[in-house]
């Protein structure tokens, strides 16, 4: 799945069962118009969409949100002037704001011009908190009651967008309810949509992050995994001082890729899904082939050899993954033993990576560079009684790395002490998460960006892309 722009189906299906009513709640700034907005945007083809506001011009708004003048005219923002706010009786406004509903929704049939399907109107009350602000609570349910029912009478839908907490009246009378939030995840900002009621609607996740980018919305949803057509992979250009990616999304969010003798830690919590990492490395270690670089790349103990070849062979030619890419594991009775490299005694570790460091000076000989990958979470698992030397061998090949200006990914998760030892040792720190069943991915060191993460197989081989949270 892409970054594209996504919308809220569940909202739109909120208003295609019937549905009359919407209260979407929150403080000021936390998205409320641009979330209504974007839905009304979805159903412009059945409902004539109307913005009742006390202070934002139909100039302001096109200003604000471009993306709005083709289902939102000027003549369809009406504005209740903020003299007759501050100066007129409350109940006043009620009235006046009715009639204006009923003025603009209400249209003369011209017996010559026929609709096959007229719009219904879709009413988004931006002045609500201005309007009841000097309510009774008896009063008050009066004018919810009275507003309301303009929605069944003209078969239409209607919005109160309210910056208040507490709408207890409101809530028992309208047929869904939304809140917007926005809280930190380690000094990145989330913000996310709360369901509370949508009748008629089985809610499987009540809690649903969001970013917004040139004032559209863009929804999450939970990572996907690469299906599609297979194609040949397309190398990128490295340039002199830095590695390509593979993935110009990647390349674009680092400034042209990582550099040359680059050190990166990947801080995986243990809640991920593990091919998460595939779209991340993947387009990497193609881009290494292609350009008759090597790769060497230490796969888990519980991970098929042939499963990670069945990622890279469809992509790249045999010779070269045959030539250039060395994959240490456990063979398990594999066949491919030009580039599959049995681990060997599980219980010693230091003649284990002696092995390693062995095949990397092999690669080397033909002077070209070389990306290295290895999840130290899991040496830590298999080689228990080995951890000071695995702490050691760490540090060894950041030095070897480093001064050959070769590539290191190493990777560890949360409850390891290889987590520690590799957020020292990195040029680059990286901690992939999920919160709310979506998956995130965030620079730690340094800071850069803050994003979530899909699989895009536009290409016809998985890779990563981003949006931004913002």
């Amino acid at each position: 799945m892409s970054s594209e722009y996504v919308e809220f189906p569940i909202l739109k299906k909120f208003l295609e069962i019937g549905n009359r009513s919407l209260l979407v709640k929150g403080e000021s700034g936390n998205g409320k118009k641009t979330i209504i907005l974007d839905l009304a945007k979805n159903v412009a083809k059945d409902y004539n969409i109307y913005f009742i506001t006390g202070n934002k011009k139909p100039e302001m708004m096109h200003t604000w949100y471009p993306w709005i003048k083709s289902f939102l005219p000027s003549e369809n923002i009406i504005q209740i002037s903020s003299n007759e706010l501050i100066s007129s009786d409350s109940n006043f406004l009620l009235a006046e704001m009715l009639n204006r509903i009923s003025d603009t929704v209400t249209t003369v049939d011209d017996p010559f011009v026929s609709e096959e399907v007229p719009k219904k109107p879709f009413i988004i009350l931006d002045i609500w908190d201005s309007i009841i602000t000097e309510f009774n609570p008896q009063l008050k349910m009066h004018a919810e009651k009275l507003v309301t029912s303009l929605a069944d009478k003209h078969n239409g839908f209607i919005v109160f967008l309210s910056d208040k907490e507490e709408n207890s009246s409101l809530e028992q009378l309208v047929d869904g309810i939304i809140q917007t939030a926005k809280f930190y995840v380690d000094n990145y900002m989330m913000r996310e949509i709360i369901i509370k009621k949508l009748m008629g609607i089985e809610i499987h996740n009540s809690k649903i992050p969001f970013s917004f980018k040139n004032g559209k919305l863009y929804a999450f949803s939970s990572f996907s995994h690469f299906q599609g057509e297979f194609k040949k992979f397309e190398p990128i250009p490295d340039s002199k001082n830095r590695f390509s990616t593979g993935n110009p999304y990647f390349d674009a969010k680092l400034g042209g890729g990582f550099k040359k003798g680059t050190v990166i830690g990947i801080e995986i919590d243990s809640d991920v899904d593990r091919y998460t990492f595939v779209p991340f490395l993947l387009p990497m270690v193609l881009n290494f082939l292609s350009h008759d670089n090597s790769s060497l790349i230490s796969l888990s103990s519980d991970q098929n050899a042939e499963s990670y070849l069945d990622h890279v062979s469809p992509h790249i030619d045999d010779q070269k993954v045959l030539e250039n890419l060395r994959l240490y594991c456990h063979t398990f009775g594999e066949t491919q033993s030009k580039i599959v490299l049995d681990r060997g005694d599980t219980r010693n570790f230091e003649s284990a990576h002696e092995k390693w460091l062995g095949h990397y000076k092999q690669l080397k000989q033909k002077q070209n560079s070389l990306l290295m990958q290895v999840d130290y979470s899991f040496i830590e698992l298999g080689y228990r009684d080995n951890l000071n030397a695995i702490l050691k061998a760490m540090i060894e090949n950041t030095r070897i790395i480093r001064h050959n200006k070769d590539l290191m990914i190493m990777t560890s998760r949360p409850g390891f002490q290889t987590l520690d030892v590799m957020k020292s040792a990195c040029d680059i720190h990286f901690r992939i998460f999920d919160h709310n069943d979506c998956t995130f991915i965030s620079t730690e060191k340094p800071k850069l960006f803050y994003s979530n993460i899909q699989t895009d197989s536009s290409l016809g081989f998985p890779r990563l892309q981003f949006t931004d949270v913002y």
